[in-house]
């Protein structure tokens, strides 16, 4: 029978479907919703059609109570909603990845976050993924510009950074999705950019009510713009309609520029720029009316609409919405999760979400699920993937698709069809069927359908890890190839299981094409390289010699074991070895020495490979600080064993294996190896790097000739353990010692007092290690290192250095010991005689000159011509090459370099000179000369000595006698001086009493070029060549300098070159705040403050001790070029060199270089930092380096609000202070966030704290307060004051800092009290307020008591009552009749939102925390009430109008009675006499209480909706005489009005008629025109628009030029934002005919700038420099653009450049003070004012440029440096009008920044200027 039924259902809806053909064309043309394109006709035939319907009943309705315009409806739509019988003959299809298609749109829930990328859960078991790219277009293009960083170069540190995924999506939030793709392995690729969601809506498509999707364009003062991506539509949503979104769904952090929000359209749906509101409470609830008109274009998922269900299917029902339009809900969507169709309940009123929408095919899927609906995340508990269960029961049974169980705890199971069976099969078996039980494993989660996918196959139930914590490291895995990537090769293990296999790990070669070894999809064996599960990061291998082998694998350190052998791959190869990588974090390092057990390998990189895998054996493992140490010497034996063959003194031959910049590698007769680092190499640094060429050179001969080169009486120093070799040295003084002594002293053997020759092994901020011979180092503190204040140990000692030392304290207990290297101590200790001092100092210095001889013996070191011109003594010509510093360079015949002391202030390069040769450089293989005029003529004079023809006559100098030498050069060895004796000035070898090797004593280093000494002549001449050719060695005396040298006493004039490393004197010429200006001969410089000293105290100031005059020694640390104007006539600005400088003493060392990562400064937050307060104002400005400003908010300050309030008071610039960073970042001009408090640090409950008062909470009633370290609280209204008084939010709110008491902290919120009960302080001041009686705090409703009288404050209104707000979380209700002891109609006015109330407590439910509460006076003050009963029965015509809170108001009865009693009038109720008495109305509660006020609103306005519904559906009924009396009294009104309106001429036009009236009287006038553009803009017609611009170009007056010009910027405008580039260029060559060219040029730059189009805007600037190069405005602007892009060098380039092409000199000084100015206001402030201060030298009577200087310092806020700036002003030679101007200037700044007796200094000073300008003129 069923069969049959079937049929007849079949054949009876075929006949039907083709009886009603004309409907569905209808329905095909205009498919549902839209509007109706129906004739008259065709209205008329369909309205007889469905009388007829109803008349014969062809649809079985036997009630017949379907109204004639019910069947007229039914008709019209094509349904019919009589129908109740439930009809299971449609199988509905719902989308699925096969049948997706691009554009269509499905609403997701995010399931997964990833870093790159969101994982999607899709209706019907789908899943997607939505890229970074594919959210916004801003966040595109920061994710582009990120990932082209490290290609171009670009610097993008003043840029918005791309926020973090977490930052911009929850687990579980509902998204709109538009398909752009579906991948192989069924995932959907998705996009939720709103340009994609909204692309089939246009501006008229958006209405009021409407949920879109949109992103953050821009920030706002006071909101934020929203953008659609539709054409003509934008939406502005204010910040407190983002409050709750903010501190609900971002975590309180604020919206970002792109972020994508969902938005509720709030009114205005006809403006462009339309109200929008995101909070979750309205937009979740939102639901789109019935009567909004809208297509099936314009349907967006995730909309809420009300749902009636029609008809159901196999496999689902079909609903109605919206009128018309027809939905799909699948039998998993419906209201009741119970998996049947049999309990469906037809035309039944629901709200449903839509979940798809496929245009195409012109279906729309719907949910009515609970979770969905509500918009809420739905949870699985503490289910996790790759649970199982055991007894699952399956409920639902789709044979083909899918099968769901239940897993108990009302949570189901979705398995589809491909995860039922491990083979391929069509369908589901028998076996399945509903109540059966199975076995099942948790492999995903669907945030959407609400299920979680389970697993029934017997590999998922059997498989190890489903996880990544299931995962071991180093464990072999199978997955399947997904995709291929620029970084390597992601494997998918799972459905939920990603790794990433590493380019260098795809296999054992290079694959120069990956992919066509693993094919997508493919099958691929790998093994974990490192897992981090809690970041879900997993690395995998797929080399085969790692994969496949059995070898014990290294994964911890704590693993690692000596002499054990494991497989890694090299990581990284460097000069000294190699990095190899093991599995986990392993890493280990190999010596280059460990690389080869065959030969020494010298350059890695040429025999190992980045990705090579490799066998390593553990040398040495420490697991706790994570060091290991390898070996690829798989043959060695105990890496522990000791190094035999080479013991500590013994002098041997080895053989030179290699040589590099750090040493020569050698090796033993047998065979075991030794090391000679550089500085072994000799004593004396200088001599190192010269010997290691010797050594290199012998070793490239010896190669080539197939031979050994040997290093002779080389002796042993240490003995090493491990793989390290043993450590060999050729210092001459620990080889004399070592000699002497045999062997090393062991630790044993040492004792206090003994000195000994060792080593610096490390320099320290503490010290320095000492290292001597046979392995003991000693530590020598900082104090014991020299006899002077040491700051930075390395400045005067270098690792290897020789030293000598002395054994000061030895600790047996821990064999540690100290030594000493002051001279004193060891001078002490030695007791020499001064004889024997001076043979000490003598050897020393002979044996330098011997070791530096053999160097000179061997060509091989320095060239020939330099080794051939070195004749000590001789004189030759020379020519200047240039001025270093006080250095002259020059250069000798055949190129030979020579440098020497400036002597000549007026030398002049190119010139030549007579000099005398005095020593070589070996460092840098130049001469070292003089130009001392005496000596150049005595050696000139000087003549062979009789018998010798080498032996010059200086060699019969007698011994011991003591002569005057002038010193000439100095090095850290020795002097080089000219001796003054009877016969004539002689160049002398000058030595000093060095007790410690290396260490210039104080009386020499205190010695200048030109400065005199006495000194005794210990030699008649030096070493030479093999030969006593050399000059004499005298030894100086430590007598002070008797005079200074007469050429030396101008050294600072003259033409001089510094380059970048220069150690320079510089003279101080001012002291400013944040730098000390100095001049070094007539080059100008700066020190700034951060680079004077590497380490300072607080509250230290750098100028301490620095005065004017003062010469500093310096190092150059940059050379800037500016121009300047001269003093001379020409047009043609000079060009100056301003110097950066440094005497930092870590700095200071030649040998380090200066770079820009040697200034830099770690701003690692909760680093401590040391800097200097730049600028004082809302915080302090600290400048941690010359580039690094940071800047110190005042909450960050301090703690006092009394300092906080006066911080110029109590910080001063030039101040140095410690600071800890918070926030590295680009805030502007500073490059992080800082603290003086320490670091950041959580409030606490209890603490007191300083806050700054934010904005006010209007619906919650309080106040959110900034709070240190970037945390917001919020202060409830109650807890404002102890004694509540009104509106105390407002009072706060003006206060800049107020003292908050912590009173909880929760993790999303802190709850902070003002009461001075609770802070000791009174935050608002109220004398009257403080008498009355104190307010408790309400923390609990157990705190309140029945019949209590308490105080609080309206919270909200409502038809049933009022709220008042009683403490931070206690709300107490009062009725309607509690409200007052009369009836008053409007109670919402006599208590708004936020008055004051007083109300006795008249019921507290504890269990339930509800407060009943009564404003009536008669519970309030029953006396008050009493009395007022008595004054209301004696008053007559006067109405008595009770108040809450006890008084009374008396005011004049002129109120209806309709107004007094509720009781609508006779007249109005009936037109006569007869008619009825409406009984009096009464005010009754009708249901229980409600507590939520926003669920009040809700069934309020929902209750409102369902009576407009109800109202029209009836039909309308006949009016009454009255009702058209009012009809036509309405009528008159509204012409009237209209004729009002059209008469006031303060109205706003809103017609384009009302726009021509307006123009008729005013056709000149640009504003009107310009608004009647937007008129048209407003309503996306932009053609109309235009047409309006052309009209009004011909319509004005070719006189208004300022009009026409506008109205032409308007067109610009309209172009550039609705037209093309094209059309754009287009009106501006026709706007540069018609008007001034350059404003036309200005006008269009501004355009693109306000439209961010930086790229045309520059490109138009560097037209206009090219057209108008003469003009300094353009020059300006152009430096504006740049200054505030950050682009700030380029801007200094472009000054340069403007100078170049301005021929005046007047504009030249216009340009210099513009772009000064920008300095202040965009770039560094103390850079402009050193532009000022070239102005104002320059040009000292030009008043304006001193004016404009002071005003941009004093918006700097540098009271100070102002008052220094109107001290020299009111000193210059100017005339008396212009002084006069500066004076009243001076007076009315001390007026506003100073004191009275500054005002009264200021008029003494201008007292006295008049009487000396009078007496001028009298004398005159």
């Amino acid at each position: 029978m069923a069969k049959v039924d079937t049929k007849k259902r079949k054949r009876h809806d075929e006949s039907k479907e083709k009886t009603s053909f004309r409907v569905e064309e209808m329905e095909e043309n205009f498919p549902r919703g839209g509007k109706e394109d129906v004739t008259p006709l065709e209205r008329r035939v369909l309205r007889q059609k469905a009388k007829e319907d109803v008349l014969f009943n062809e649809t079985g309705d036997t009630n017949g109570t379907e109204s004639t315009a019910a069947g007229v409806k039914r008709a019209m739509t094509g349904t019919n909603t009589r129908v109740v019988k439930k009809r299971k003959t449609k199988l509905l299809e719902f989308p699925r990845p096969k049948t997706l298609h691009p554009g269509s749109l499905l609403l997701g829930a995010v399931q997964d976050i990833h870093p790159l990328e969101v994982l999607v859960s899709l209706p019907y078991n789908m899943r997607g993924s939505i890229a970074i790219t594919d959210i916004s277009d801003v966040l595109t293009e920061l994710a582009k510009a990120e990932a082209n960083l490290g290609d171009d170069g670009a610097e993008v540190a003043e840029q918005q950074s791309v926020p973090r995924m977490e930052q911009l999506f929850q687990i579980g939030s509902l998204l709109p999705c538009y398909v752009t793709a579906v991948r192989d392995n069924k995932m959907v690729s998705l996009s939720i950019n709103p340009r994609l969601v909204n692309a089939n809506l246009s501006a008229s498509d958006v209405k009021a009510d409407m949920v879109i999707p949109g992103w953050i364009r821009s920030v706002e003062d006071h909101g934020y713009i929203v953008d659609f991506g539709v054409a003509g539509k934008d939406g502005f949503l204010l910040k407190k309609n983002a409050e709750e979104f903010v501190e609900t769904s971002n975590k309180g952090k604020p919206l970002s520029r792109g972020q994508v929000v969902q938005c509720l359209i709030l009114g205005g749906a006809d403006a462009r720029s339309v109200p929008v509101t995101i909070n979750p409470s309205r937009v979740c609830l939102a639901v789109l009316p019935a009567t909004s008109t809208v297509i099936l274009q314009s349907l967006l998922p995730g909309v809420l609409v009300n749902i009636s269900l029609q008809e159901v299917a196999l496999n689902g029902a079909i609903g109605t919405f919206l009128g018309s339009f027809e939905g799909w809900v699948g039998v998993h969507h419906l209201p009741e999760r119970s998996h049947s169709l049999d309990n469906v309940q037809l035309k039944k009123k629901m709200k449903g979400r839509i979940v798809w929408v496929d245009v195409q095919v012109k279906t729309v899927g719907l949910s009515l699920c609970k979770h969905i609906v509500q918009n809420e995340c739905l949870q699985f508990g503490s289910l996790e993937i790759g649970d199982k269960f055991e007894d699952a029961m399956v409920v639902w049974v789709d044979s083909p698709r899918a099968l769901i169980l239940d897993l108990g705890n009302s949570v189901f199971g979705f398995c589809p069809l491909g995860l039922v069976y491990d083979d391929k099969k069509d369908a589901i078996g028998k076996e399945y069927k509903i109540g059966s039980h199975h076995a099942c494993r948790l492999v995903q989660f669907n945030r959407l359908d609400g299920f979680a996918i389970v697993s029934l196959q017997p590999s998922v139930l059997d498989r190890p890890y489903m996880k990544f914590a299931d995962l071991k490291v180093g464990e072999a895995v199978e997955g399947k190839v997904e995709r291929h990537g620029d970084y390597g090769m992601t494997v998918s293990l799972t459905d939920t299981i990603r790794g990433m296999v590493p380019r260098l790990h795809l296999a054992d070669v290079d694959l120069k094409n990956p992919k066509a070894r693993f094919k997508e999809g493919g099958a691929v064996k790998c093994r974990v390289l490192s897992l981090e599960p809690e970041k879900r990061r997993l690395l995998l291998t797929c080399k085969r010699s790692l994969v496949q082998s059995d070898k014990e694998r290294l994964c911890d350190y704590s693993q690692a074991k000596p002499g054990e052998v494991y497989q890694g791959v090299i990581a990284a190869v460097r000069e000294i070895g190699c990095v190899v990588r093991f599995f986990g974090d392993v890493v280990g390092r190999v010596h280059k020495l460990e690389l080869s057990s065959i030969q020494l390998v010298t350059d890695p990189k040429a025999v190992f490979s980045v990705g090579q895998t490799v066998e390593c054996r553990v040398l040495e493992c420490k697991p706790a600080s994570r060091e290991l140490k390898v070996s690829f010497r798989l043959d060695r034996g105990d890496p522990l064993a000791a190094v035999d063959g080479l013991d500590v003194s013994v002098v041997m031959d080895l053989e030179v294996m290699g040589v590099t910049s750090g040493g020569i590698n050698l090796r033993a007769p047998s065979g075991e190896l030794a090391f000679l680092p550089t500085p072994h190499l000799s004593d004396y640094p200088s001599l190192c790097a010269p010997l290691l060429k010797i050594h290199q050179a012998g070793l490239e001969k010896a190669t080539r000739e197939g031979t050994q080169y040997t290093l002779k009486k080389v002796m042993v120093v240490c003995k090493k353990l491990n793989f390290r070799p043993a450590l060999v040295t050729l210092k001459s003084s620990i080889v004399e010692q070592l000699g002497k002594e045999g062997k090393g002293p062991a630790f044993s053997d040492l004792k206090v007092g003994m000195v000994r020759v060792g080593f610096i092994k490390k320099a320290m901020p503490y010290g320095c290690f000492v290292e001597f011979p046979n392995n003991c180092c000693g530590l020598a503190p900082i104090k014991s290192l020299s006899d002077e204040f040491v700051v930075n140990p390395s400045d005067i000692y270098q690792e290897m250095q020789t030293v000598r030392a002395k054994i000061a304290e030895v600790d047996s207990v821990k064999e540690r010991f100290l030594v000493t290297l002051k001279p004193s101590d060891l001078k002490m200790c030695s007791r020499l005689s001064q004889k024997e001092v001076y043979e000490d100092s003598l050897v020393q210095f002979e044996r330098l000159l011997g070791e530096r001889d053999q160097l000179l013996r061997d060509q091989g070191v320095l060239e020939g011509p330099l080794v051939k011109a070195f004749r000590p003594g001789s004189c030759t010509e020379a020519e200047v090459k240039g001025v270093q510093g006080n250095l002259m360079m020059l250069e000798l015949g055949d190129r030979v370099k020579a440098k020497g002391v400036l002597q000549t202030p007026d030398l002049e390069v190119g010139s030549n000179v007579t000099v005398c040769i005095l020593d070589v450089d070996m460092s840098d293989s130049s001469l070292i000369v003089s130009l001392n005029p005496r000596l150049v003529e005595s050696c000139s004079a000087m003549k062979p000595v009789k018998g010798n023809k080498k032996k010059l006559q200086h060699s019969v100098m007698e011994l011991g006698t003591t002569v005057m030498t002038t010193v000439e050069y100095k090095t850290p060895y020795y002097v080089l001086c000219s001796c003054s004796t009877i016969a004539g000035v002689y160049p002398a070898f000058g030595i000093f009493d060095a007790v410690q090797l290396g260490c210039v004593p104080d009386y020499v280093a205190k010695l200048k070029p030109g400065e005199q000494i006495s000194a005794v002549i210990l030699r008649q001449a030096s070493v030479l060549r093999s030969a006593l050719d050399g000059p004499p060695i005298v030894h100086l005396l430590s007598a002070p300098p008797t005079r200074q040298h007469p050429s030396t006493t101008q050294l600072h004039m003259g033409p001089v070159e510094v380059n970048v490393g220069d150690i320079i004197d510089v003279v101080v010429q001012k002291v400013a705040p944040t730098q000390i200006n100095v001049k070094h001969r007539l080059l100008r410089g700066r020190i700034h403050c951060t680079m004077l000293k590497d380490s300072v105290e607080k509250g230290f100031f750098f100028s301490k001790g620095i005065g004017l005059g003062d010469v500093i020694r310096a190092r150059v640390i940059a050379c800037n070029e500016q121009h300047s104007e001269g003093a001379s006539n020409t047009l043609v600005s000079k060009k100056t060199t301003v110097l950066d400088l440094t005497t930092k003493p870590s700095l200071m060392d030649p040998s380090v270089p200066i770079t820009k990562e040697v200034m830099e400064v770690d701003l690692t937050p909760g680093k401590v930092v040391t800097g200097y307060i730049t600028e004082v104002g809302k915080g302090l400005h600290i400048a941690l380096s010359p580039s690094i400003l940071v800047h110190a908010p005042p909450l960050l300050v301090t703690n006092r609000i009394e300092i906080l309030k006066k911080l110029s008071s109590h910080y001063t610039p030039g101040e140095a202070v410690e600071c800890t960073v918070v926030k590295h970042g680009s805030l502007g001009r500073c490059k992080g966030l800082v603290s003086l408090m320490g670091p950041a640090a959580e409030p606490k409950v209890g603490d007191v704290i300083v806050g700054h008062p934010l904005s006010l909470l209007s619906k919650e009633g309080g106040l959110l307060v900034s709070l240190p370290f970037s945390t917001v609280g919020r202060v409830d209204i109650t807890n404002v004051t102890d004694h509540y008084k009104d509106n105390p939010l407002q009072a706060v709110k003006k206060l800049d800092f107020i003292k908050c008491y912590v009173l909880s902290v929760d993790s999303d919120k802190i709850e902070l009290s003002l009461r001075a009960s609770r802070t000791g302080e009174e935050v608002i001041k109220d004398e009257v307020a403080s008498e009355s009686p104190v307010d408790p705090e309400v923390r609990c409703v157990e705190d309140l008591e029945v019949g209590q009288l308490v105080r609080g404050y309206v919270k909200a209104s409502s038809n049933v009552g009022i709220f008042v707000r009683l403490g931070p979380s206690i709300d107490g209700r009062v009725k309607i009749t509690n409200l007052c002891d009369g009836f008053v109609k409007d109670f919402k006015s006599i208590h708004p939102v936020g008055k004051l109330v007083k109300a006795k407590v008249l019921g507290v439910e504890v269990g339930e925390k509800k407060v009943e509460l009564s404003l009536r006076l008669s519970h309030v003050d029953p006396a008050a009430a009493k009395e007022l009963r008595k004054t209301q029965g004696k008053s007559k015509g006067k109405k008595v109008r009770p108040t809450s809170d006890g008084e009374s108001a008396e005011e004049e009865s002129s109120l209806s009675e309709e107004e007094v009693t509720g009781v609508p009038s006779e007249e109005e109720d009936g037109e006569g006499e007869g008619s009825e008495k409406v009984p009096k109305a009464t005010l009754k509660p009708t249901g229980g209480f409600v507590w939520d006020t926003s669920q009040l609103k809700n069934e309020l306005s929902s209750s409102e909706d369902e009576e407009e519904e109800d109202k029209m559906e009836e039909p309308p009924a006949k009016k009454s005489k009255r009702q058209k009396r009012a009809t036509k009294m309405a009528e008159e009104a509204s012409l009237y009005s209209t004729e009002q309106v059209l008469m006031d001429t303060n109205r706003p036009p809103e017609t384009p008629d009302d726009f021509d009236r307006l123009l008729v009287s005013r056709p000149n006038c640009s504003a009107i025109w310009v608004q009647y553009m937007a008129f048209h803009l407003h309503t996306a017609e932009v053609d109309k628009a235009r047409a309006i611009a052309q009209r009004a170009l011909k319509t004005i007056s070719f006189r208004e030029e300022h009009e026409k010009l506008n109205v032409w910027v308007a067109l610009m405008n309209l172009e550039n934002i609705y037209g093309t580039p094209e059309s754009l260029v287009q009106v501006f060559e026709e706007a540069l005919k018609q008007n001034d060219t350059q404003t036309v040029f200005f006008k269009l730059a501004s355009i693109y700038t306000r439209a961010k189009k930086f790229d045309l805007a520059e490109q138009l600037y560097q037209t206009m420099i090219k057209r108008f190069g003469a003009s300094v405005k353009v020059w300006t602007h152009y430096g504006l653009f740049l200054m505030k892009q950050g682009r700030l060098q380029a801007a200094r380039s472009l000054l340069q450049k403007c100078l170049k092409n301005i021929h005046s000199k007047q504009h030249h000084v216009d340009a210099i003070s513009k772009f000064a100015q920008l300095e202040f206001q965009y770039g560094e402030p103390e850079r402009g004012a050193t532009e000022f201060e070239s102005l104002v030298s320059t040009y000292p009577k030009r008043v304006d440029l001193w004016s404009v200087y002071m005003d941009m310092m004093l918006k700097k806020g540098e009271v100070k440096r102002v008052r220094e700036i109107f001290e020299r002003a009111i000193h210059l030679k100017i005339s008396a009008k212009k002084m006069r101007f500066i004076f009243k200037r001076y007076v009315e700044f001390e007026k506003a920044h100073g004191t009275s007796a500054h005002v009264e200094c200021v008029r003494e000073k201008a007292r006295t200027y008049v009487e000396s300008k009078a007496l001028d003129n009298a004398a005159y």
